[in-house]
C-alpha cells in the first residue's frame, strides 16, 4: 500500500510539474493533449452555458488513436454532489443506431433466418416478408422497401418522431407492437430510394430482429444488442435507459424543453441506448479493428450507400465524408435531456482517431465542431 502511495505522488509530482492540471477522474497519459482538451471544453462550455446555473451541464469525453485510449475525463457535474467523469453514463440519442445496424449485420453473418422460415435474411430482403404491416410499403410504381432500405435511410418513409401517429402521445408512454401497428397507415414520399433521416427506419429494424432466429433461437431486441454487441465487446457501462442499473447511475438531464418521446418504447431502436465515452471508445476501436463486424460487414457498415448531400453520405447507422484524403464516419445524438457525438477520422495513411463526446442536456449545439477540434489536436499536434 505504501508503494502505491510513493507511486502516486511521484505521478502527481510529475504532472504538476508539466503544468498540466491534475484530475484524478482522468484515463491517459497525454498531460498535453489533455490540457489542451480541457482547454477546448472550457471554452465550449462558456460559450454556451450559463456559468450561473445552479449545477450546469457536464461534458465527458474520450479520445483513441489507432485502438490506443490517448484520454478520457469528465468535466462539470453529472448531477448535484456527483462530478463528471470518464465512465459517468450518459443517454446517446442517435448514436444507439451504430449498435442497431451491428446487432442487425452480426445476425445476418450468423445466418439468420425469418423465424419459422428457411429463407437467409439479406440486404434485399423485403420488409413486408417479415412485417405484416409493411404489405403497402413499395416505392411508386417500383419495388418494395428492403432491409437494405432501412439501413441506409433510404425508405422514404416518414419519420413518426417529426410526425407522431395522430392517436399516440409524444409525452406517454407506448408499446413498440402499438406504434408499430399505427405506422401502418405510413407510406413512401419523395423521390423514390433518396436518402431522408427517420427513426421510423431504425424502429422497425429492432422490431425485425425479433421476428428473426439464429440457430432455431428467437430473441428481443434489447437481448440482441446486448449478446450481440454489449457483452461480445465490453461494453460492460452500457445499456438501454430502462435498464435500472443504467436509471440508477445516468447523469441527471438538464431539458431545454418539456421531454417528449422519453418513455418506452419510442425510441426503441434508434435513441434508447445509455453508455459512456469509455464504452463509445471501446466500440469505435472493435469496430476498426474487425472485432465488431466481420469485415465484410464492416464495409457494408461504412459504405456510401446513401447520398445526403454533396459531401457526405449514410451508411449503416453513419454518417460518411471523405474529403482532401480524410474519411469521417461520425454519428450525432439528441434526445430529452442529453446530446451526443461520435466521430472516427481516418487519413490517407490509415491512421485513425476517435472522439466521443456526451452531455447531459438537449439541444446542445456545435460538439461536431468540437470533436473536429479535438481530432486535429492529435492529428497535428
Amino acid at each position: 500500500m505504501q508503494v502505491r502511495t510513493v507511486l502516486r505522488t511521484l505521478i502527481v509530482a510529475v504532472v504538476l510539474l508539466a503544468g498540466v492540471p491534475c484530475r484524478v477522474s482522468a484515463i491517459g497519459t497525454d498531460t498535453t493533449l489533455a490540457a489542451r482538451t480541457a482547454d477546448l471544453i472550457a471554452n465550449f462550455k462558456r460559450r454556451l452555458w450559463n456559468p450561473e446555473s445552479a449545477i450546469p451541464p457536464a461534458v465527458s469525453v474520450a479520445i483513441g488513436r489507432n485502438g490506443t485510449l490517448l484520454f478520457a475525463d469528465g468535466f462539470g457535474d453529472a448531477g448535484p454532489g456527483r462530478a463528471a467523469t470518464a465512465r459517468t453514463i450518459y443517454m446517446v440519442g442517435s448514436i444507439t443506431k451504430e449498435f442497431t445496424a451491428a446487432a442487425l449485420l452480426r445476425m445476418m453473418e450468423k445466418g439468420a433466418t425469418i423465424r419459422g422460415r428457411s429463407e437467409k435474411l439479406e440486404l434485399t430482403t423485403p420488409v413486408s416478408e417479415i412485417l405484416n404491416v409493411a404489405d403497402g410499403w413499395r416505392f411508386a410504381d417500383g419495388p418494395p422497401i428492403t432491409i437494405g432500405n432501412l439501413l441506409s435511410m433510404t425508405s422514404n418513409l416518414p419519420n413518426y418522431t417529426r410526425r407522431p401517429p395522430h392517436a399516440l402521445d409524444p409525452w406517454g408512454a407506448v408499446p413498440a407492437r402499438r406504434l408499430l401497428t399505427d405506422l401502418k397507415d405510413y407510406r413512401p414520399s419523395g423521390y423514390p430510394g433518396s436518402f431522408e433521416y427517420s427513426n421510423t427506419s431504425y424502429f422497425l429494424l429492432s422490431e425485425i430482429m425479433e421476428d428473426l432466429s439464429v440457430g432455431g433461437i428467437a430473441r428481443r431486441y434489447q437481448q440482441i444488442v446486448r449478446d450481440e454487441v454489449f457483452s461480445r465487446l465490453g461494453l460492460h457501462d452500457t445499456g438501454f435507459g430502462n435498464d435500472t442499473q443504467i436509471a440508477k447511475s445516468i447523469a441527471t438531464p438538464h431539458y431545454q424543453r418539456r421531454p417528449r418521446f422519453f418513455q418506452p418504447d419510442w425510441l426503441k431502436g434508434c435513441g434508447d441506448v445509455a453508455s459512456t465515452v469509455v464504452d463509445i471508445y471501446k466500440w469505435d476501436k472493435a469496430l476498426m479493428d474487425g472485432q465488431a463486424l466481420s469485415l465484410k460487414m464492416r464495409d457494408i457498415m461504412l459504405a456510401d450507400a446513401a447520398r445526403v448531400d454533396v459531401w457526405t453520405y449514410y451508411g449503416a447507422g453513419w454518417f460518411i465524408t471523405h474529403k482532401d484524403g480524410i474519411d469521417r464516419y461520425f454519428h450525432s445524438g439528441t434526445v430529452s435531456g442529453y446530446t451526443s457525438f461520435n466521430l472516427i477520422v481516418r487519413n490517407s495513411a490509415k491512421d485513425w482517431i476517435s472522439v466521443s463526446l456526451l452531455t447531459n442536456s438537449d439541444g446542445v449545439e456545435d460538439l461536431d465542431t468540437l470533436a473536429d477540434q479535438i481530432s486535429r489536436l492529435v492529428f497535428n499536434p
